[in-house]
């Protein structure tokens, strides 16, 4: 029983560290630096990891289930993420290396809902229900595909900038 409580606290505290990431970082524009923008992508993907595994460990299910949510999980964030890159307003700075990035309220907005919809199947389905648990990780990928792709279109985008004009 400590041990399911233990992981349960891992992924709450995991939970509460992306949320506060993904809200602070949208709530306005911003000047990013590449290493920094790849660095919290990376930051985000392994917490969410950790999310993964401390409800693995409470509700084992079998491993053609896992890799089937996190197939159809990439597939709806890689799209919606190639969308919201497209949307994201880039702009170049007097520095290399920096950009200004627009605020990105709905890539928050679907991050966090992908949260609150795994933590609501969390609760609706028992916790030794496996299929609660692969539902939640594949939202989870979800949204970490949908940062993931969004940050790499940023990226894109930036580095066709004709970074001899800078944004006022």
């Amino acid at each position: 029983m400590g041990g399911q409580a233990g992981n349960l606290g891992v992924s709450i505290v995991a939970w509460i560290a992306i949320g506060a990431i993904v809200l602070v970082r949208a709530a306005r524009p911003q000047r990013i630096s590449v290493t920094r923008m790849w660095t919290s992508a990376g930051l985000l993907m392994m917490l969410a990891a950790l999310a993964i595994y401390g409800g693995e460990h409470a509700a084992p299910a079998p491993v053609w289930e896992i890799a089937l949510a996190v197939v159809l999980g990439l597939a709806g964030g890689v799209t919606l993420g190639m969308l919201r890159g497209h949307h994201t307003q880039v702009e170049a700075t007097d520095r290399h290396g920096v950009m200004r990035l627009g605020a990105s309220w709905a890539t928050a907005g679907i991050y966090l809902g992908a949260f609150v919809l795994r933590a609501l199947i969390r609760v609706a389905i028992p916790v030794t229900s496996s299929i609660g648990v692969v539902v939640g990780d594949g939202l989870l990928v979800f949204a970490i595909a949908i940062i993931g792709v969004t940050y790499l279109v940023v990226y894109r985008k930036y580095e066709a900038l004709d970074h001899t004009t800078v944004a006022a």
